[in-house]
């Protein structure tokens, strides 16, 4: 069984208390497959570090501007992904459509971005009651919402709900939320690339100290980055094989990302 997070997080989730979580000693295995869930409404965004079983991959440019050799999805492409994700000329009359649908949306509607305009009325983030209390439940509800604050930003350029929610020494993740923001300044625009969180059964381990892992899978949409009459294309098609585990610390009567790491799956 797999807990899935799109954009707000299950309130029928069971509680279990942090002191009974088990011990890493007594649960973790560097080897382990998790079935990936997929789902087409929702994207993250970020880096991949692990400590030992790992090598850490790249959540964003080291500068915020758009870049060719980094996927919109998270992690740094390969030289062979680089032609389908160089820019390609669009007309230049999109440039003066700044609604997505080629129409502004009445208020409160809905819409994704394309290729007319960015994402219109996307819904704030909203924080779900009792996500910083120290329990499975807690932590189950504060990744759904760091995960909605994400494809938030994702979709409007603000990053302000996701920052609070990363440690400051998640710097990949912290330089990523500037390059998109970077994107929107610019009179650009994301479509696509939304992020779903599948967090494995049983894969919550307590290291001590108010600090946790949550393994699982990290799915990502394709991303469409539309910026002064170009248009580049991120596959994030890989994300659904990666095994990942998330880093996380309870300090001051709240929850801190500290990381998210892949998991080297052993054949």
């Amino acid at each position: 069984m797999k807990h899935t997070l799109h954009n707000q997080a299950s309130a029928n989730h069971s509680t279990t208390p942090a002191s009974t979580l088990p011990s890493a000693a007594s649960t973790w295995t560097s080897s382990y497959t998790i079935s990936p869930r997929i789902s087409l409404a929702t994207l993250t965004l970020a880096a991949l570090l692990l400590t030992g079983c790992a090598q850490e991959k790249t959540s964003s440019a080291s500068t915020p501007e758009v870049s060719q050799s980094t996927s919109a999805g998270g992690s740094a492409s390969s030289p062979s992904d680089q032609a389908t994700n160089s820019p390609t000329p669009i007309p230049s009359p999109s440039e003066s459509i700044s609604y997505s649908g080629g129409s502004k949306a009445p208020a409160g509607e809905y819409r994704p971005a394309d290729e007319f305009g960015p994402a219109q009325n996307v819904p704030r983030p909203v924080e779900p009651e009792g996500m910083n209390i120290e329990s499975e439940e807690g932590l189950f509800k504060f990744l759904g919402y760091w995960n909605e604050t994400v494809n938030y930003g994702t979709q409007t350029g603000d990053f302000s709900y996701a920052e609070p929610l990363v440690s400051a020494e998640y710097t990949t993740e912290i330089d990523f939320y500037a390059w998109i923001s970077e994107i929107y300044s610019r009179g650009g625009w994301v479509a696509g690339g939304s992020r779903s969180l599948v967090l494995g059964e049983d894969l919550l381990i307590s290291q001590g100290n108010g600090k946790y892992t949550w393994a699982g899978n990290q799915n990502i949409q394709d991303a469409y980055i539309f910026l002064k009459g170009t248009i580049t294309h991120h596959d994030n098609s890989d994300t659904i094989d990666e095994g990942i585990y998330f880093e996380i610390h309870y300090t001051e009567n709240r929850w801190i990302v500290v990381s998210m790491m892949e998991v080297q799956i052993e054949q």
